[in-house]
């Protein structure tokens, strides 16, 4: 008998000291005084390089391992009072509230002797800053990915996927490696004839690869391969060079880059405010239509950048091309809405470096691209976009710990079938989905689930539609 209490009492005691191991906090953050949920906050355990970020409606979660007595959550939100809160504090914390900060100009301090306002000149010292805060050794960013096909407001494919990127101050360019996949839904309507024409494109003239794609009639096993090589040409992770934005002011080939801004006659910039970050006076910077542009283009141009009044380190842009709202008609708002497009891009610091910590992009998914948008027909308003958020939660630097990940194999094939282990999930870090997020998802589940009740088909990759 004392033999069995003693081992019941061991096991318990091996269950509490498993418990503490890690702890799992789940909060939302809001305004103090509106009660509103504060999005994309950064809530990061202090004096590590770990965190994640609130979803749009202001939910996080966040895993600890080994907490210590003295273990810190730091909350912070630009223009808002940062926290520092402990674990005992914040782990039992159902809500997490922010003070808004108002600027007062006259308290700022900057290195320089006087805040700058003309928003050219800012940038301008953005761009010639640039170089010295890219990182000097390398460097893992393990992240979270939720790539969502959208057509007329619903998920017509999902996919999530957890990876890590790996830089170095030799290698320029990023590389991707995908460590697991979830949530891989694919309930598009794939049009073989676009497919067809998009392939023919590549190497003939249009005419005559709309006439070759009229004819194209692939087999099923044909057409599953030309989808996952549209997928990964297209719509996949493998080409990040936006996130080199903060390093390299011109990109060569990217329209997007802060040299191309710089010198773009689209738009005009204009000095909108001074916020605050952590204790640092940040200007936000407005990308706004130019008066030609407005009365002329049928999209325009809009944006902002927020850069350190310190020492001109890029935080965050945001870009996108939207349709005019002074141009109208059934043909421009198809043209505008088939190739509207925009991205945001957000960077911390860490020891005086930037480092990714956020991206998305809206843009078309051309896998799933009708022949009627081709046509023109655009009255079928089959417009089908793909919303890409990358959530990085834990820079990693220790030269051993990189040796221990780096894979033999690289993998950056984001639509090529994987296992799925849920126990890699139990405490892997990702961006929450928010309520609308959530229903889309389990509305493209039932949508799936009810389908496969009537297929005989177990592939990987389904096919709703196939022109016969």
């Amino acid at each position: 008998m004392n033999k069995a209490i003693f081992n019941t009492a061991f096991l318990l005691l091996i269950s509490l000291t498993v418990t503490q191991a890690q702890v799992q906090i789940n909060s939302r953050i809001i305004d103090q005084k509106s009660k509103a949920p504060i999005s994309y906050a950064n809530i990061s355990i202090a004096k590590t390089t770990k965190g994640t970020m609130s979803n749009k409606d202001g939910q996080f979660e966040l895993f600890v391992e080994n907490p210590q007595a003295d273990t810190r959550i730091q909350i912070s939100s630009l223009g808002y009072q940062s926290l520092l809160l402990n674990i005992d504090e914040i782990t039992n914390a159902k809500t997490i509230e922010l003070k808004a900060i108002a600027y007062d100009l006259s308290e700022v301090k900057v290195n320089a002797s006087r805040l700058m306002s003309d928003p050219k000149k800012i940038l301008k010292a953005c761009m010639k800053a640039a170089p010295s805060f890219r990182p000097d050794k390398p460097y893992i960013n393990k992240g979270f990915l939720r790539q969502s096909h959208l057509l007329n407001k619903k998920y017509v494919k999902l996919i999530e996927a957890a990876l890590f990127t790996y830089a170095t101050p030799e290698e320029p360019k990023l590389k991707v490696h995908i460590l697991e996949k979830r949530n891989t839904y694919d309930n598009r309507e794939i049009d073989a004839e676009a497919l067809g024409f998009f392939k023919n494109w590549e190497h003939m003239r249009q005419n005559k690869a709309h006439r070759q794609a009229k004819t194209y009639k692939p087999n099923k096993e044909e057409l599953q391969k030309l989808i996952r090589e549209t997928d990964e040409k297209r719509n996949s992770i493998s080409k990040l060079r936006r996130l080199e934005t903060a390093y390299q002011p011109k990109l060569g080939d990217m329209w997007h880059s802060l040299h191309d801004l710089y010198k773009s006659d689209f738009h005009q910039f204009k000095l909108d405010t001074i916020l605050d970050l952590n204790g640092e006076a940040i200007y936000k910077i407005k990308m706004l239509p130019t008066a030609k542009e407005l009365k002329n283009g049928i999209f325009i141009r809009l944006g902002y950048l927020l850069i350190s009044a310190k020492d001109f380190a890029l935080y965050e842009i945001k870009y996108g091309k939207v349709q005019n709202p002074n141009k109208n008609g059934l043909m421009i708002t198809g043209f505008a809405n088939t190739f509207k497009s925009n991205f945001t891009l957000k960077y911390k610091r860490q020891k005086g470096k930037l480092y990714p910590s956020y991206y998305k992009i809206f843009k078309r998914d051309f896998t799933g691209i009708s022949s009627s948008i081709i046509e023109g027909q655009i009255k079928q308003k089959k417009y089908p976009r793909i919303s890409k958020e990358l959530l990085f939660t834990e820079i990693i630097e220790e030269p051993n710990q990189i040796t221990q990940m780096l894979p033999e194999k690289w993998n950056d094939k984001l639509y090529i079938p994987s296992e799925y282990h849920p126990e890699f999930w139990k405490n892997y870090s990702i961006l929450l989905e928010t309520k609308n997020e959530a229903k889309l998802r389990e509305d493209l589940e039932s949508d799936i689930d009810m389908k496969q009740q009537f297929s005989k088909s177990a592939d990987s990759i389904r096919i709703n539609q196939v022109n016969n």
